[in-house]
């Protein structure tokens, strides 16, 4: 079945106040219309843009630019269930982008390119081919972010007093070839901030993408860390203080090379 919203995993509901420094346009407009919400749109319909997040990148000059976003916001379905990663087709009927700098630009998004092995919590990643050549694109970063690298979770956050920010600064905490954990900075005791951001991208000070991020939480006091550990068991690993909010992603190599993968099997 089609859904029509989407799913913000492990995000928490903390209230309190914030301390937060907006981006400088000069940062923001290189990457103009490169991030985008999605929904779902018809001659007669739409949905609007949805509680999510997705960004387009080109991987090299060999491969076609693709929007990407987390495999959970494309794949649930109405009974509560995840479809498997080469089902994602069937869920992104009339799907539509609209970009987050500027709702005028808008476009139908393309085919799903089936990212095996794509999983929620995991390798949570789908990609979709675009309608023209000439969207905006992010490219790459050449290597995976490190423990206490400086990234920016390139998403539109609203804290609690209305403000918007988009280019949001964090700090890696823990990093394998396989996940990536970043602690947002400027930020402290907000309420649901990572809301709407899974399927946002990752970037690096060089604007390069350094992983996706798929998952987020505050942690207000150790009894919640606990509770939220129990159905989430990486955050046992993590280093964490409380009040402060945490992102989830898969880091860029394992990106790239799953959907290198995905051409190949495509051929």
């Amino acid at each position: 079945m089609m859904k029509r919203t989407t799913i913000t995993i492990l995000t928490l509901l903390v209230l309190g106040q914030v301390s937060c420094s907006r981006t400088s346009s000069k940062k923001i407009e290189p990457l103009k219309n490169t991030i985008y919400k999605f929904g779902f749109k018809t001659d007669s319909t739409s949905t609007g843009p949805l509680d999510n997040s997705a960004f387009i990148m080109k991987i090299n000059d060999r491969l076609p630019a693709m929007f990407v976003t987390a495999h959970h916001t494309v794949a649930g379905t109405r009974n509560g269930q995840y479809l498997k990663w080469d089902e994602i087709e069937q869920n992104m009927t009339n799907g539509w982008a609209w970009s987050m700098n500027d709702s005028t630009v808008d476009f139908k998004i393309g085919r799903n390119l089936p990212v095996r092995n794509a999983e929620t919590m995991k390798l949570d990643v789908s990609a979709f081919y675009l309608p023209s050549d000439e969207i905006p694109y992010l490219k790459p970063a050449k290597k995976d972010a490190q423990v206490g690298d400086t990234v920016y979770l390139y998403s539109k956050i609203k804290d609690n007093n209305n403000r918007t920010t988009m280019r949001n600064r964090g700090v890696v905490i823990y990093a394998t070839d396989s996940v990536m954990a970043y602690e947002l900075t400027d930020f402290s005791m907000q309420k649901s901030i990572m809301s709407g951001t899974s399927g946002s991208c990752v970037l690096n000070k060089d604007n390069e993408v350094t992983s996706n991020s798929y998952a987020g939480f505050t942690i207000p006091n150790d009894e919640i860390r606990k509770k939220i550990a129990e159905g989430f068991p990486l955050l046992n690993k993590l280093k964490t203080s409380n009040g402060k909010t945490y992102g989830i992603g898969v880091p860029i190599q394992l990106i790239e090379k799953s959907i290198v993968l995905a051409f190949k099997e495509k051929k």
